[in-house]
């Protein structure tokens, strides 16, 4: 352990399993103090209680609905007065949401899934970013993944959700940078978590076939492993230079420590960027 984030303070929504539970536990192992936000109470305690066994480190819970400003504006207020500061967050809370053909999906399920996904990253990077700009220095990181880089049928109020995280991970690193906040996106790839075994419950014709093969395939391999998106998370959060602000990163596809070598070749251009592509892009006159 070479407690590479000692001293620090996390914050990390839906904390208390799947992905988030893993980035918990793997900044812990480095020192890092802790804050596991959820709205399942029993796995931020289960999760809290493993963290406090095993590692020297200090741990909250708030048990929170991350889509209301209020809430979230309180806990935040409440981990500064605690802590005296707050270095990371961490915006990996999510759901899935409706799953279907635009015209079969729930108008008010829908909304949700937005604003939990889409809300609850705004609201929590709004909260934190007056007490890491009197720092002078902290550290977002968002969860998006392929749901928000390619199209994604019958999972469109997730995919909206994701691809809009991704937009916003680059809004908020320019306007961030001079506060020398980074932020950046993670993609973790496809991690059999509870989402994936929700997604396992819905009918097959919902779901359409290519979707219904990949689910099938995953629960056969077993899917990603969660380390990989827990050591990314703390590759990023361990960074002080901006190469990696405002970027998507794969943590299955890309060699992230090979990139940062390699910085020169990413500053000022719109790699790992979500862009639009045009004519010229694929050498075609139109």
């Amino acid at each position: 352990m070479n407690r590479l984030l000692a001293e620090k303070v996390a914050i990390v929504t839906g904390g208390g399993r799947g992905i988030g539970k893993a980035i918990a536990l793997r900044f812990a192992q480095e020192g890092c103090n802790l804050v596991l936000v959820s709205r399942t109470s029993i796995e931020l305690e289960q999760t809290a209680e493993i963290i406090k066994k095993k590692f020297p480190v200090k741990v909250s819970v708030f048990e929170i609905d991350i889509s209301h400003e209020a809430e979230v504006l309180s806990m935040a207020q409440k981990v500064y007065k605690d802590f005296g500061k707050i270095s990371i967050l961490i915006n990996n809370a999510a759901i899935i949401g409706p799953i279907g053909e635009v015209s079969q999906i729930d108008g008010t399920d829908f909304l949700e899934t937005l604003n939990i996904n889409i809300g609850g990253t705004f609201f929590c990077t709004k909260a934190v970013i007056p007490y890491m700009k009197s720092q002078k220095i902290g550290c977002i990181i968002n969860l998006s993944g392929g749901g928000g880089l390619n199209a994604f049928p019958y999972y469109d109020a997730y995919s909206a959700s994701k691809s809009a995280i991704v937009r916003l991970t680059e809004n908020f690193s320019l306007e961030l940078e001079k506060f020398n906040i980074n932020v950046t996106a993670i993609s973790p790839g496809a991690v059999n978590t509870q989402m994936f075994f929700d997604q396992l419950k819905v009918d097959q014709e919902s779901l359409g076939e290519k979707n219904w093969m990949a689910l099938q395939n995953q629960l056969i391999s077993g899917g990603e492993s969660v380390d990989k998106a827990a050591e990314l998370t703390l590759f990023l959060a361990c960074q002080k230079g901006k190469e990696f602000s405002g970027r998507v990163i794969s943590a299955i596809w890309d060699n992230w420590e090979d990139i940062a070598k390699k910085k020169e070749k990413i500053v000022n251009s719109d790699i790992f960027n979500m862009r639009r592509i045009v004519p010229k892009d694929r050498e075609v006159e139109i």
